[in-house]
């Protein structure tokens, strides 16, 4: 079950991450995406790795 939670926290990082890379190749290319939605995605990414690393026993 531990497992389960870990793999499940590790996927919503790895997502996370590709959404916000996604995101900044947008901006790169086209500099109509919003700096907000930017500062979303890093709290999103940012939130995602803090729930990974309590569960893998990282404070």
């Amino acid at each position: 079950m531990a497992n389960d939670l870990k793999d499940t926290k590790l996927e919503a990082h790895l997502d996370a991450l590709e959404k916000h890379k996604a995101l900044l190749e947008q901006l790169h290319l086209n500099s109509n995406v919003h700096l907000n939605e930017v500062s979303e995605s890093l709290e999103q990414l940012t939130l995602t790795l803090e729930e990974y690393l309590k569960i893998i026993g990282i404070p």
